[in-house]
């Protein structure tokens, strides 16, 4: 990053000139923060989400700096070993964790060099992927294929976990504890949201059903701590509202 900044400091200094090279690699890094971005899952409403956008409150300002402080200090290379984060807002919607975890991706995009280091996916989108494999003809990826990207990529954020009900529970606690598992013995954080608490997460886990290894595993991975956004539906002060409103800083 520091050889980037000392040719954009030529480039745009009056008496000095960046070389070829310099501008081919200044090229090169924005370029391949663009393709980073479109290919890292973020949605486009939240591309141009950050921390500077971010509206805080007394509801979610722990959240935000730890989410802010995690995006900057998380060491981004092969098996960082790394603690997980984990949000949540206990039955409230639209109170900006979607947001907070973009901002993470683009932040963690922002600082790499070498490669997109993070995925961003809903919870539905990755459960509707990997059923989608199950059609051997109509399906265009493999589950090896799915799973591969899920428990490889250095910093997998999973949007929404326990949104929706499942009609085959066993089938979500399988698929979570091959990720969790895999993430965990080769030492891959995971960054997840939820509107369940940590022990309805536990629960959705299998934590309940004699099937404790999924959560006591995150748990582990997470040191225990999870970080709550508390809504303000009461007060008709949404974040969603208030951002649609224009009244983002």
């Amino acid at each position: 990053m520091e050889h980037i900044s000392k040719a954009l400091t030529k480039l745009n200094h009056q008496d000095s000139e960046a070389s070829v090279d310099e501008v081919s690699e200044i090229e090169k890094y924005y370029v391949d923060k663009s393709s980073w971005v479109a290919s890292s899952g973020i949605p486009l409403r939240f591309r141009g989400k950050d921390f500077s956008n971010y509206e805080v409150n007394k509801n979610n300002e722990l959240a935000f700096n730890m989410s802010k402080k995690y995006a900057e200090e998380i060491p981004l290379k092969t098996n960082m070993d790394y603690k997980s984060l984990g949000l949540y807002s206990k039955e409230d919607w639209g109170v900006g964790k979607t947001h907070l975890v973009c901002a993470i991706a683009k932040r963690l995009i922002e600082r790499c060099r070498n490669t997109n280091p993070v995925l961003y996916i809903t919870e539905p989108d990755m459960l509707l992927r990997l059923r989608g494999t199950f059609n051997k003809q109509d399906s265009a990826e493999t589950e090896t294929i799915v799973y591969k990207e899920l428990t490889t990529i250095p910093v997998l954020i999973v949007d929404d976990v326990g949104k929706e009900d499942v009609a085959d529970p066993r089938f979500v606690q399988r698929v979570w504890f091959y990720i969790i598992n895999t993430r965990y013995n080769n030492l891959l954080p995971v960054i997840i949201t939820s509107n369940l608490t940590p022990d309805g997460i536990a629960h959705y886990l299998g934590g309940s059903r004699g099937n404790e290894a999924t959560a006591d595993r995150l748990y582990e991975m997470l040191n225990g701590e999870y970080y709550e956004i508390k809504g303000e539906r009461y007060k008709g002060d949404s974040y969603r509202r208030k951002l649609n409103s224009g009244s983002e800083k």
